[in-house]
């Protein structure tokens, strides 16, 4: 497959370096100092997008009138989602706000794990996770995502609350809590307590090979489509 690759980073190059192993080949790459075209893309068969909030939808509009696939890891746009499904007609798009195969099973696990201790009221449910002290958002979009499947399946909570503040949470509220420090690539858990016992459930990245073996499945997936999916549509 000939990608497009639109952020240069840690993980742009991650995602280069993956692809190459696979037999893809980058014909274009573009960061924040040089930002895509529709000329610049014209060799492409799929663009990767791993770069920044101030400049995703540009690139997202950018490769639809293109008439390019695009697999999207960046976040901080989906204000403009429903204008972005309505560029997508000759093309399409999957985003994510985790591309690794192995969170995506996580999500599996835990939403068929939430329905089987749901029914018994005595469990209380919570999520953690912890990250690198220069990580951006807070918490992160796995952990929100991880709080949606939590509440799609354990009825007696109905929101979810990442500031504790000065008192107790309330018996309806889902509790992410956060950590930043040192070089922690994440760690995400749900546990399950009670006054009998707890149950944990817990998924650990050892670093970006994951989420670049992710992207590019969704890339190779998306390929022929129309329209605008996220990685829970894709085939692992």
């Amino acid at each position: 497959m000939k990608i497009a690759l639109i952020g240069y980073g840690k993980m742009g190059r991650e995602i280069e370096r993956v692809a190459i192993e696979q037999g893809d080949t980058i014909v274009s790459v573009f960061d924040i100092d040089r930002l895509p075209t529709s000329e610049g893309l014209a060799e492409a068969e799929v663009c990767i997008d791993f770069s920044v909030p101030d400049s995703v939808v540009h690139n997202i509009k950018t490769a639809a009138d293109a008439g390019v696939d695009m697999v999207v890891g960046t976040t901080g746009w989906y204000d403009h989602l429903e204008e972005v499904r309505k560029w997508f007609d000759s093309s399409a798009l999957v985003y994510a706000q985790n591309f690794s195969i192995g969170v995506h099973l996580f999500y599996r696990i835990v939403r068929h794990a939430a329905e089987l201790i749901g029914p018994f009221e005595g469990y209380d449910v919570y999520v953690a996770e912890e990250h690198h002290r220069q990580k951006l958002d807070s918490p992160s979009g796995t952990a929100l995502r991880i709080g949606e499947v939590l509440l799609g399946a354990v009825d007696r909570k109905k929101r979810i609350v990442t500031d504790s503040g000065s008192g107790p949470v309330s018996p309806d509220s889902l509790h992410i809590s956060s950590l930043r420090a040192g070089f922690i690539s994440g760690v995400h858990r749900v546990g399950f307590d009670s006054e009998a016992d707890s149950i944990e459930l817990r998924h650990v990245a050892r670093g970006r090979t994951g989420f670049a073996l992710g992207a590019l499945r969704a890339a190779h997936w998306v390929r022929g489509r129309r329209g605008v999916y996220t990685m829970d549509d894709v085939e692992l």
